[in-house]
C-alpha cells in the first residue's frame, strides 16, 4: 500500500513539474499564445536583502525586480516564459522577463486578461496572481511591434 501513495506522490510531483501552454482566443481572431514552466532555482540568480528591520527577503531574480509574491523567501513556483499576441496570422511576441507565479492554477485564463483596440493599436492587459503577489502588465502592440509599458503591483495600474 505504500508503494501506491508513493507512486500518487511521484505522479503529482511530475505534472506540477511539467511545462504547461495553452492558447486563449479573443474576439476579432486575436489569440493569445501562453506557455508557464516551473521554476528550476538552479538556472537563476536570486539575490535575498534585508528590510529596515532585518527580515530577509528575496529582492531579485537574475538582476531584475521580480512579481509573483510578497516580501519573503518563498521562490517562485513556477513563470511565465512565452507569451504571444496573434492578430490576423501575425505574431507578436509579447516581454514576460521577471513574471512568475502568474496564476494559482498554472494555467492562463480569458479572465486574466483585457484586449481593447485603439486606432490601428492594440493594448493587452493582464492581471496575475497566485494569491499574493499580485501584479499587472500592460502591453502596446504598433505594427506587429510590441512593448510592455508597464508591470507593477501598485494599486494604481489595476483600474483596467
Amino acid at each position: 500500500m505504500k508503494y501506491i501513495y508513493l507512486l500518487v506522490l511521484v505522479s503529482n510531483f511530475n505534472v506540477l513539474a511539467q511545462d504547461n501552454s495553452g492558447i486563449i482566443s479573443f474576439e476579432n481572431n486575436v489569440k493569445l499564445h501562453w506557455t508557464i514552466k516551473a521554476f528550476k532555482e538552479k538556472e537563476h540568480q536570486i539575490k535575498i536583502c534585508k528590510t529596515d528591520f532585518e527580515a530577509k527577503y528575496i529582492c531579485a531574480i537574475d538582476n531584475a525586480i521580480w512579481y509573483g509574491s510578497d516580501i519573503g523567501l518563498d521562490k517562485p513556483k513556477n513563470q511565465l516564459t512565452n507569451l504571444v499576441l496573434e492578430i490576423e496570422k501575425n505574431k507578436i511576441i509579447l516581454d514576460v522577463s521577471s513574471m512568475f507565479n502568474p496564476n494559482f492554477s498554472g494555467e492562463l485564463s480569458k479572465h486574466q486578461f483585457k484586449i481593447e483596440k485603439e486606432g490601428n493599436q492594440y493594448v493587452l492587459y493582464g492581471f496575475f496572481s497566485d494569491g499574493a503577489g499580485s501584479y499587472t502588465a500592460h502591453w502596446r502592440i504598433i505594427d506587429n511591434l510590441s512593448i510592455r509599458e508597464v508591470i507593477s503591483n501598485s494599486e494604481e495600474y489595476f483600474s483596467w
